[in-house]
């Protein structure tokens, strides 16, 4: 099997657009296998879609803005991306962030957030699930499982092995209070991804600051993880029932 071609010169109108839809929610190595270009020529191209300008926007975030910040979120992109694509500094893009922590209660499903739930659990923890979509994990999993949603191989598998090869930064105050927040109500997994730190990680700071996780929290975990395997089953036996009266 062959390398796909290298391009050079002009960009087309595809690849153009395609570096806009998936800049900031794909890494850039990824854009350039994709469209088979190199990366040095796909970083001056994003330097010139997305400019970094000294004048950015402070004005009221518009619907389409939060949308569109809320699908990024949790994505491999990087918060300086997001800046690049909202034109707005680096620091409001994290204040509002922030803002949608104190958005997150139970609210009805809507044709759009059921869009949403569809289009982003496989590629993203429930944790950054919440934000995104102001509901509460509990909410979320009882749809997905309801949907028979389920998180993409690929997606998995990447956490994990970012979280094996990676570094570990210092704990900062941000991520201590994270930790303290999320760590009644979250699996250690959950943390973790959401942290980019590894479960161990996790397990050691939270014995290092004496939070320890109720045994009815724990039970409830185990109730919730054979309750999800059942139901996955149990969709893949409908699925399968489907599959086969199809074929019939």
């Amino acid at each position: 099997m062959t390398d796909k071609p290298v391009k050079s010169g002009q960009w087309s109108q595809p690849d153009i657009g395609y570096l806009t839809r998936m800049y900031g929610s794909v890494k850039l190595a990824e854009i350039a296998r994709k469209i088979g270009r190199p990366l040095a020529s796909v970083n001056k191209m994003v330097a010139k879609l997305f400019p970094e300008s000294a004048e950015k926007s402070n004005s009221p975030w518009s619907a389409v803005d939060v949308a569109r910040l809320k699908e990024l979120y949790g994505s491999v992109g990087t918060v300086d991306q997001w800046a690049r694509i909202l034109k707005r500094p680096v620091s409001e893009i994290e204040r509002k962030v922030k803002s949608f922590e104190t958005e997150v209660k139970d609210r009805p499903w809507t044709r759009e957030s059921l869009a949403t739930v569809k289009k982003l659990y496989g590629s993203r923890t429930n944790v950054d699930l919440e934000l995104i979509l102001g509901m509460p994990e509990k909410q979320i999993e009882d749809k997905a499982q309801e949907l028979c949603l389920a998180k993409d191989k690929k997606f998995s598998s990447s956490a994990i092995s970012a979280s094996a090869v990676t570094r570990m930064p210092r704990w900062t105050a941000e991520d201590v209070e994270t930790l303290k927040r999320m760590h009644g109500t979250a699996s250690n997994s959950d943390i973790a991804q959401h942290l980019g730190r590894t479960t161990k990680s996790i397990t050691s700071k939270a014995n290092a600051l004496g939070l320890y996780k109720t045994a009815e929290h724990l039970r409830q975990m185990g109730r919730d993880n054979v309750d999800w395997r059942y139901h996955r089953d149990k969709c893949e036996e409908e699925e399968n029932g489907q599959s086969s009266d199809g074929d019939a």
